[in-house]
């Protein structure tokens, strides 16, 4: 077959292009059609008039259909369907694009988006009008906050948590951070005069009790305070691991780095010098014999530097991998001591590789912190085997439905519970474990009411092995943002972001953390605010305003 052009994309077949039309282009084709259907209702057909106004008559009868929107009052669907409602309607989502993607947001923010979008010439949009507006808001969210709490708390039966603690510094002053690590529940932000275990104990104490929940077990760093408030609370720690590994980037990262660089500096000079040794007297000089020997031996330390830190690297990325109670290749069930070993050989070879370097004695300390870090780990892990053995008693299970929820349910349960925090390749890598113990779960015999049973309390005991606060984290970031863009954060102000994440924030299953943390739902926080907050009346003309007091002379002059 003889192709019309040499070029591949002028042979595929040219497809119509889309035709993308506004909101308020759209609406005067209806318009124009529905008055050309009226004056020619028996002489032209819908199909003839669609034609002649060059769209589709399918489209035009979608487009007709839009109006009857059911979850909307039917007069608010009316004004947006027309031309007036339309053109606002383009003009409001710019403005909020504008504002969102460019503005300063605030107060300020608020103020560009009334002009942008005309609204100033029906709400005040005044600074002090505008703040006065956002103090009641502020107000009516932390009552809201509280009372909803309150509700909720009463209807949930009291059981343990864990919490992930952590301190944000801004200012003189730390900010206390508490988050119930399952459901993302904000248990507590305050700024404070310090950090010491009797602040967080004192802060933390009444809103255990307000909740109606007791501290199980409390996941952060290896700080003292937290550790030592942990304990006054009756409560376990849990170090995380991000730290430890922290620590073995620190010592050994940079210092490597360094080293590979500079000798791959140096095989670099050596590579010139051989060219030029080569030029001048051909490759059998002895000038030219001298220079390759050099070259091959920095070019060997090169490949020595460069496997020392690959080694180094896999090793902290094992560390991680082991830091499960499943061995997450195989989904066997872990041993403390099974751990404690795998950890060691990782340690053993960067420790192997930091002597070969030569690395500083502050690089050997941060190591030595790293492995107290790992120590801590593993004591909190012999302490986690002997709950999840103790859990699986009280289950007063038979022989055989131990074993299947040792083999299937749990690592099938904490496997769901990670799953979403793995990235992409190890998910690749896990994919058929997952797909094995979903089809051990399906083929089992036991009763479907059974299995989900199971399933609950697997997902319960999967629950409390926790190795992160990483989620603490992440707020104290988005706190700091929020402590840039407000210049700082009052008393109420941090109250109603903390209320604002726990009741209106939802995640993928359209759930909001106080969903997850209390079981039950609760009223929606921005129809509240809607319902129950008065928003800046007419705008007034001020005496300042040039234009108003020519306004006003004039008046005068004419009365």
């Amino acid at each position: 077959m003889k192709l019309l052009s040499t070029s591949p994309q002028e042979n595929t077949p040219k497809r119509r292009p889309k035709i993308s039309r506004t909101h308020p282009d759209i609406c005067r084709k209806i318009i124009a059609f529905e008055e050309i259907i009226l004056v020619h209702r028996n002489s032209k057909s819908a199909r003839e008039v669609a034609t002649l106004l060059k769209v589709p008559n399918s489209t035009m009868q979608s487009w007709r259909s839009r109006k009857n929107t059911p979850d909307i009052p039917p007069e608010m669907a009316e004004f947006f369907s027309t031309l007036i409602g339309k053109e606002l309607l383009q003009r409001i989502t710019m403005a909020v694009y504008q504002v969102t993607h460019f503005g300063s947001g605030g107060i300020r923010g608020l103020q560009e988006f009334l002009e942008l979008s005309t609204l100033n010439q029906f709400v005040a949009s005044s600074y002090g009008a505008l703040q006065a507006f956002s103090v009641r808001c502020e107000k009516h969210i932390v009552i809201f906050g509280d009372r909803e709490e309150k509700r909720l708390a009463e209807k949930m039966k009291k059981r343990k948590i864990t919490a992930g603690l952590d301190e944000l510094f801004r200012g003189r002053h730390p900010c206390l951070v508490a988050i119930e690590v399952v459901s993302g529940f904000i248990l507590l932000e305050k700024f404070t005069d310090d950090r010491k275990a009797e602040t967080w104990s004192k802060e933390l104490k009444p809103r255990l009790e307000g909740l109606n929940i007791e501290l199980g077990q409390v996941v952060s760093d290896l700080c003292g305070g937290i550790r030592a408030s942990a304990k006054q609370l009756g409560a376990d720690h849990i170090p995380e691991i991000f730290h430890g590994q922290y620590e073995i980037s620190k010592a050994t990262a940079g210092a490597l780095a360094s080293q590979e660089r500079e000798f791959a500096r140096l095989a670099s000079e050596a590579e010139e010098k051989v060219q030029k040794a080569v030029q001048k007297g051909g490759e059998d000089s002895e000038k030219a014999q001298e220079a390759i020997k050099l070259c091959k031996l920095r070019k060997f330390g090169l490949e020595q530097r460069q496997e020392r830190c690959k080694k180094v690297r896999n090793a902290k990325k094992e560390l991680s991998r082991i830091h499960h109670p499943i061995e997450i290749s195989t989904g066997k069930v872990q041993t403390a001591e099974a751990m404690k070993e795998k950890f060691d050989t990782q340690f053993k070879i960067i420790d192997a590789a930091a002597k070969e370097a030569c690395l500083s004695a502050s690089c050997f300390k941060r190591l030595e912190k790293a492995k107290r870090a790992f120590d801590a780990i593993v004591d909190y892990l012999k302490t986690f085997f002997i709950f999840y053995k103790a859990f699986v008693e009280g289950l007063a299970l038979d022989a055989e439905l131990e074993r299947y929820f040792h083999e299937v349910i749990f690592p099938a349960c904490y496997l769901k519970m990670i799953w979403k925090r793995l990235p992409k390749r190890e998910k690749e890598a896990l994919k058929e474990l997952r797909k094995d113990l979903e089809i051990k779960l399906s083929a089992s015999l036991y009763l479907e009411e059974m299995k989900k049973a199971l399933m609950d309390k697997g997902r319960e005991c999967a629950e409390m092995f926790q190795r992160s606060s990483s989620c603490v984290e992440g707020r104290n970031g988005v706190l700091s943002l929020y402590y840039h863009r407000f210049r700082r954060l009052s008393i109420r102000s941090l109250k109603a972001l903390t209320i604002v994440h726990n009741f209106h924030i939802k995640q993928m299953d359209n759930s909001t953390a106080a969903q997850r943390m209390f079981g039950g739902d609760h009223e929606n926080l921005f129809e509240s605010l809607v319902k129950s907050v008065r928003i800046p009346g007419w705008p007034q003309g001020q005496y300042h305003d040039p234009e108003t007091r020519l306004l006003g002379w004039q008046k005068r002059l004419a009365a």
